[in-house]
């Protein structure tokens, strides 16, 4: 066995408001944490789900809505998917994600509840869960934190370091622990399940984008000409197109692409990740702002070595955590 939802409330300095079951109102309207757990019972560390049991329809639904969806990078069948996202299920542990609430818990949860599988808002994290047989016979457990973030960083740690060894030896990725559904096992540090495009591709831009008024564009002293966009590329393209910084063999020697500080604004604010598309494959990069120089993408050496033509620039489109290379 694990640890139990009230022995975790517990050692984190976190005192239950509560459980209803998945899919009922939550009450508690200000931030805090919640745990979905396969139990109402705050003191039972195993739960009343001993085996991962896949909802194919789930699965069938999200080819439909994903039908680039791959599992170490070949085109993924239900049943391939069902066996990747199993083999990260956690035997004899009532615990099956842990979600943070920074203004409401109730409205965090409410959207939970609401967003489809595929959907890239208001709440894609923890979507294995929606991949369950009986996901209407789970529970939600929740308390109020005042820095919610630092309470989930804490329950994540906790967790983990509950799960004995024989059960973590009979998990995917044996070294990055988290509860179930948690794809995340801390900042910046997600769990190797091998799968990608499992979100859907962002709506295409319906108008042409227009400059903002009285903006000026001044290239760097050492930038090369940049290589225009193709007809094609330009016809399928989706978002804000902006540019990076020049790549040298410097950055071909490494894992990172790049942004300019003029560029950053149509990427995240906060480092994160980046779903990247490139030619035929979609990547989780990494995102890092880096303060008022530029912003990172890291792409991995293999991309960055392939990647456009010497001593030039290349050219993306950004739709929110979402980039397209046009390369």
């Amino acid at each position: 066995m694990t640890i139990s939802v009230g022995e975790l409330f517990d050692e984190c300095g976190l005192r239950s408001a509560g459980v209803v079951q998945w899919g009922d109102q939550i009450e508690l309207d200000v931030p805090g944490i919640y745990i979905v757990a396969s139990t109402p019972d705050l003191d039972d560390p195993a739960g009343q789900v001993n085996n991962y049991r896949p909802n194919f329809e789930a699965f069938d639904a999200l080819r439909s809505v994903c039908p680039r969806v791959t599992v170490d990078g070949v085109p993924a069948t239900s049943e391939k998917l069902a066996e990747r996202i199993g083999a990260f299920w956690i035997a004899q542990s009532a615990t099956l994600y842990v979600g943070l609430a920074g203004t409401s818990v109730r409205k965090r949860v409410n959207q939970y509840y609401s967003t489809g599988i595929g959907q890239r808002s208001p709440h894609a994290g923890g979507w294995w869960l929606k991949t369950l047989v009986g996901l209407e016979s789970l529970f939600v457990h929740y308390a109020k934190a005042q820095t919610p973030r630092l309470a989930e960083a804490r329950l994540l740690e906790t967790f983990a370091a509950a799960v004995p060894p024989s059960a973590r030896r009979a998990i995917h990725d044996s070294e990055r622990i988290a509860p179930f559904a948690n794809v995340e096992v801390q900042a910046g540090l997600r769990k190797r399940h091998g799968m990608a495009g499992y979100k859907k591709e962002p709506a295409r831009s319906k108008t042409p984008l227009i400059p903002t008024p009285g903006a000026e564009f001044t290239p760097a002293p050492d930038r090369a000409p940049a290589r225009p966009a193709s007809p094609s590329q330009v016809g399928s393209s989706i978002g804000t197109r902006i540019e990076s910084q020049v790549i040298t063999d410097k950055d071909r020697a490494s894992s990172n692409l790049r942004i300019p500080a003029r560029s950053k604004f149509a990427l995240p604010a906060v480092d994160g990740y980046l779903e990247v598309s490139y030619q035929d494959q979609i990547i989780e990069a990494r995102w890092r702002v880096n303060g008022s120089r530029s912003g990172t993408i890291g792409l991995g050496k293999t991309i960055m070595r392939s990647i456009g033509l010497p001593n030039s620039s290349i050219w993306m489109r950004v739709d929110g955590s979402s980039v397209i290379i046009e390369d």
